[in-house]
C-alpha cells in the first residue's frame, strides 16, 4: 500500500513539472529578454535614432544644447522616427507576404524573387533613414558640440565593446579625423 501510495505521489509530481514547464517552454513564454524591463516605451537603446540625444538630459548638458537645438533636435528626431515607423511596417508586411509565399505549394520562385527585392529596396530606404538622421544632427549642432558628441561615442563603443566581447556582432568605435590611430 505504502509503494503504491508513492507511485501516485511521483506520477503526480511528473505530471506537475511536465505542465509547469515543459508545456509552456514549448509554447515560448519563456523567450530570452521577456525578464528585462524596457524603459523606452519599446525602444531598444543599441538601435535608437542619433536624434534621440534630446531625450538624455545629461547628453542636453554636457553638449552645452540651447533650448532651440533641443526643440529643432526633437522635431527632426520625430519625424524621422515617423517615417521609419512607415517603412518599418511595409517591410513587416512584406515578410508576412513572403511566409506566406514559402508556404505555398507549388513555391512561386519569381513572385518570391521579385518580393525579395522589394525588401531588399525598404531595407535600403531605412539604412538612408538612418543616415539623414545623422546628417540632421550635424546640421543642428556646432561644431564643438559634434566633437563632444563623437568623443562621447567613442567612449560608449569602446565600453560596449568591452561589456560584449563575447558577442558576434560588437560594433566598432567611430574613427574621428585627426586622431591618432596606430596603424600596425
Amino acid at each position: 500500500m505504502n509503494s503504491n501510495l508513492r507511485q501516485k505521489f511521483f506520477t503526480g509530481a511528473m505530471v506537475l513539472l511536465v505542465t509547469v514547464f515543459l508545456i509552456p517552454a514549448f509554447a515560448g513564454a519563456f523567450t530570452p529578454g521577456d525578464c528585462k524591463p524596457d524603459k523606452r516605451f519599446g525602444m531598444k537603446k543599441h538601435h535608437m535614432s542619433p536624434l534621440g540625444i534630446w531625450r538624455n538630459p545629461k547628453m542636453v548638458q554636457e553638449l552645452g544644447l540651447t533650448d532651440e537645438q533641443v526643440k529643432g533636435i526633437r522635431e527632426a528626431d520625430f519625424a524621422h522616427r515617423e517615417k521609419r515607423l512607415q517603412l518599418k511596417s511595409k517591410l513587416d508586411g512584406l515578410h508576412l507576404e513572403m511566409e506566406k509565399l514559402f508556404s505555398a505549394d507549388p513555391v512561386n520562385e519569381s513572385e518570391i524573387l521579385q518580393l525579395a527585392q522589394k525588401i531588399s529596396d525598404l531595407k535600403g530606404k531605412l539604412f538612408v533613414r538612418k543616415i539623414e538622421a545623422r546628417l540632421a544632427v550635424g546640421k543642428l549642432l556646432t561644431a564643438d558640440q559634434l566633437k563632444k558628441l563623437k568623443m562621447f561615442d567613442l567612449h560608449h563603443h569602446a565600453k560596449e565593446g568591452k561589456m560584449h566581447r563575447n558577442k558576434k556582432h560588437r560594433r566598432t568605435p567611430l574613427k574621428i579625423e585627426g586622431a591618432n590611430c596606430n596603424k600596425g
